[in-house]
């Protein structure tokens, strides 16, 4: 073949490659079956010059066989664990709401530079080849696990610890006020509003609530006008007093 003579294609399209001295060494030997199938799934995105540029969602990965996302996100961790894979960018949600995958690389392949990504080139590192053993293999898979449940357990605690307001039996009863709240709690008259002692209505009422006080009678002035038909003039009459009651 001349130095000007394009290389050949398979004529059966795309393979995947996974070399000896990666399928003998102690982080493959390590891996599940299911852990195995995430790694072919990434190797099954892999082309020419898109290493770094590798993810897998659960649509994909449930062709090879792997229908849970749990289960794909152990395989990922693990690959990870072991130094066969390794992540170049962390997905998550944009400002604008828009959700971006994890993407990753398989570290025994050139990484080339992708402005679009924000990704830079990088060269084949290797992470797998430091793992002498099979036990030393597992035991970074089992760290691994660790620290994601730990990593959970902080995301869905987060925030400050609120004192509780209210107990069960109670409708309405803040403790939790300020100085400044229109509705501070303080102490009350209780009464109750039943004349029955069963099931008894409370009620709280301020301390200076006025006692009204039944039959009061009110004294008030009326005045008696009479006619003078000889002075053709109002005069008034002398002054009565009368008692009516309220």
């Amino acid at each position: 073949m001349s130095k000007h003579e394009k290389p050949r294609r398979d004529p059966r399209g795309h393979s995947l490659r996974i070399y000896d001295d990666i399928y003998d060494s102690p982080a493959f030997a390590a891996l599940s079956p299911h852990d195995v199938l995430a790694y072919l799934a990434l190797l099954r995105e892999l082309r020419g010059s898109n290493n770094g540029d590798l993810s897998l969602p659960l649509s994909r990965a449930s062709k090879c066989g792997i229908t849970h996302h749990v289960t794909l996100a152990r395989s990922l961790r693990a690959l990870c664990a072991v130094g066969l894979v390794a992540v170049t960018r962390k997905g998550g949600c944009t400002s604008g709401g828009q959700r971006q995958p994890t993407l990753y690389r398989v570290t025994d392949r050139e990484c080339y530079a992708i402005p679009a990504k924000l990704l830079d080139a990088t060269k084949e590192t290797n992470e797998w080849k430091r793992i002498a053993s099979l036990e030393q293999a597992a035991g970074l898979i089992a760290a691994a696990e660790i620290a994601a449940k730990k990593e959970y357990s902080e995301k869905i605690s987060l925030g400050h610890a609120v004192t509780a307001t209210t107990s069960r039996r109670d409708l309405v009863s803040p403790k939790t006020t300020s100085p400044r709240d229109t509705w501070n709690a303080g102490p009350r008259h209780g009464v109750t509003m039943a004349e029955k002692g069963s099931n008894p209505m409370p009620m709280r009422v301020a301390a200076e609530f006025p006692m009204r006080v039944k039959n009061q009678s009110i004294r008030h002035r009326v005045y008696h006008l009479y006619i003078l038909p000889s002075l053709g003039r109002f005069m008034p009459a002398r002054d009565t007093r009368t008692d009516t009651a309220g």
